[in-house]
């Protein structure tokens, strides 16, 4: 009888250590919702709506792209488990191609279409909150294709077995995100 932990793919350090940082990966995506929202929140409670309008959208878009990410890492990683890198590699271009290609067309809908479909999801809203969720839509918007991009890339590190490099990225872009809407909304009263 052999032993049950020869018999395992992965152990539980291995497990640990692919879990754990996708975990709090998604975690700091959550929370850049939430950075904005507490930025915005001593500008008044027009500006804290719209927030919180437009972060519903990017959720489900996020989301999306997260999806599609997932599920395109489930070929790399079938095609890396056979090892056959040249498919793994091709998975992976035609993943980022698809998501690229989506995500622009995505960014320039909701750029072209920002006020209809505000209006379409959430009706009528007070001229100020709706004024500021063009604004926050729009600056989201521009976004999408590179969430979009970091999905593709955290996912196919992840089919790597490297999910702590993505996480320490969306640290940075958590930072990144902290310092640019201290920038603009206190510093510059940009929105």
């Amino acid at each position: 009888m052999k032993n049950r932990t020869q018999t395992l793919l992965f152990d539980n350090r291995k497990l640990a250590a692919l879990l754990i940082p996708l975990a709090l990966d998604q975690l700091l995506n959550s929370f850049m919702g939430s950075v904005d929202t507490f930025v915005v929140s001593n500008l008044g409670s027009a500006a804290i709506s719209a927030v919180s309008l437009v972060d519903s959208i990017n959720v489900l878009i996020v989301q999306a792209f997260f999806a599609l990410a997932s599920g395109g890492t489930v070929v790399c990683s079938h095609y890396l488990g056979l090892r056959n890198r040249e498919h793994a590699n091709g998975a992976a271009r035609q993943l980022v191609f698809i998501t690229l290609f989506l995500s622009v067309i995505i960014t320039v809908l909701c750029l072209i279409f920002n006020h209809q479909i505000l209006r379409v999801i959430f009706g009528e809203v007070e001229p100020e909150v709706m004024e500021n969720a063009r604004q926050y839509f729009f600056i989201s918007a521009v976004s999408y294709p590179f969430i979009a991009l970091y999905d593709d890339g955290s996912s196919i590190l992840r089919a790597q077995e490297n999910s702590r490099f993505p996480m320490m990225i969306s640290v940075a872009a958590n930072g990144v995100n902290l310092v640019l809407n201290l920038l603009f909304v206190w510093k510059l009263h940009l929105l």
